[in-house]
């Protein structure tokens, strides 16, 4: 127990923020990061068939299987997670589970304080006392898998012209891409579930490059000779998927029974299709993902709402019966698959023309005007993926009211109402960066010898 952290029974009579209270300050439970010792190294298992065929003597046509299989990857797993407690279950001495404080819910007696804040009982649901719920381990539990079909077709430098094409279909699905501060996805105590496509997952891949040196007129000499000759093209083609991404919420919108409402320091958690504050049958892609027009949203915010848990279910308090009030404010998480979107397609085209100097038989200049993205085409990235239920992390989430309550405005907090916000804080779905540069030229001078 961390000297600094309070008791149970101390909890239980807490009105004050205890820190403040004993004048402490940067005080609370430890939160700890590390990498879980019992940790076994990770692999790879990879694999590939690969056919060619030369049907003449400079050109080769080449198809390939390519697939392998990860183990043991790293992934950041809070291991103080707080549990669900009910009264068949309890933890700790909880039989209740609940990151906010309803004033009138008299089952909500107990304030404990995660990540600095007060956050209901979150602090005492936890496998280990005295742990900041946010505590989270490195742990070898990832896994991976890729697979891709691959097309290739090289022309070698023949009458003048070197050729390269290659397109590949593939699909790359993990748990966690990368190497990550965060965990992206719904539970992190079952990563399973945040299976799905890899942030880096390509579907569609071609890329095209040449070299063209334009034919000599061997009948000139002299000066003539140095103007006319040694020109040549090169160029390359790039077009691709865009990357996949999930909609998520960092100011507490899910998992707010687990990390006392907007405190979750730990997770990128995943905001469900259909949850509570959605409008009804409404389609999350509002004008595809070309990226056509990055002024308006690819995704519809109306879509996608909190993933709520209603009183005297999943650990929620009931309704106090002397006063009424109920607790319609824990968020578990949702169920939504992780990067079950994609961002806009993306293309650009790079060229450069040359031209070659033979100064004597050991010296050799060559001058390039090079042309990156010659026709100025905007790559667009993923749009913003990030939608607010809580905004500035306030007292409660914010979603359409239930039947028989007040429809309050998004910037009212009046206790013991649910809260409009459709759609809700952020700019969810607008596309505001694009990758790569714009037109790009450049000239070099090589001096080989």
């Amino acid at each position: 127990m961390n000297s600094l952290v309070p008791n149970i029974s101390q909890l239980e009579n807490q009105t004050t923020p205890f820190c403040t209270a004993n004048n402490l300050q940067f005080c609370g439970p430890l939160q700890f990061a590390g990498y879980d010792p019992r940790n076994t190294l990770p692999y790879t298992e990879n694999w590939m068939l690969d056919l060619q065929w030369q049907p003449v003597n400079d050109l080769v046509l080449r198809v390939a299987y390519v697939g392998n299989h990860g183990v043991h990857e790293l992934i950041p797993i809070p291991f103080n997670q707080a549990l669900v407690a009910t009264p068949s279950n309890p933890i700790n001495g909880q039989i209740y589970s609940y990151g906010y404080d309803i004033p009138g819910v008299a089952a909500e007696k107990i304030q404990t304080i995660t990540d600095g804040f007060l956050t209901g009982n979150a602090s005492l649901r936890v496998p280990f006392i005295g742990f900041d719920p946010n505590s989270q381990y490195n742990k070898a539990i990832g896994q991976s898998n890729y697979h891709a079909l691959q097309f290739n077709v090289t022309k070698r430098a023949t009458r003048n012209l070197t050729l390269f094409g290659s397109y590949t279909w593939s699909h790359s699905l993990d748990e966690e891409s990368g190497a990550q501060l965060f965990y992206n996805g719904n539970n992190p105590l079952n990563p399973r579930s945040g299976y799905g496509n890899s942030d880096f997952d390509r579907t569609h891949v071609l890329t095209v490059s040449f070299q063209y040196d334009l034919p000599k007129a061997n009948n000139l000499k002299g000066f003539t000779s140095h103007i006319i000759n040694g020109w040549g093209l090169g160029g390359l083609i790039v077009a691709q998927s865009g990357q996949p991404y999930s909609v998520i919420d960092f100011s507490g919108g899910a998992a707010g029974q687990f990390y006392g409402g907007g405190q979750d320091a730990v997770t990128n958690p995943i905001i469900p299709l259909g949850g509570v504050g959605s409008v009804a049958g409404t389609n999350p892609r509002a004008q595809g993902t070309t990226g056509v027009n990055p002024a308006n949203p690819v995704l519809n915010a109306a879509a996608f709402g909190v993933p709520l848990l209603a009183p005297g279910q999943n650990g929620v308090p009931p309704c106090d019966p002397s006063t009424g009030v109920c607790d319609f404010y824990e968020t578990g998480f949702g169920s939504t698959g992780r990067n079950i979107f994609r961002g806009p397609f993306q293309s650009r085209v790079d060229m450069t023309v040359f031209k070659q100097f033979k100064l004597t038989e050991r010296f050799r200049l060559k001058f390039d005007l090079q042309a990156f993205n010659l026709f100025n085409h905007p790559s667009f990235d993923t749009p913003n993926n990030n939608v607010r239920f809580n905004p500035f992390f306030s007292s409660f989430p914010r979603y359409a009211p239930r039947a028989g309550q007040a429809d309050q405005s998004c910037g009212t907090a009046t206790l013991g109402f649910a809260y409009r916000c459709n759609p809700p804080g952020g700019q969810l779905g607008v596309i505001q960066h694009t990758i790569g540069s714009p037109r790009f030229l450049q000239m070099a001078l090589h001096l080989t010898f």
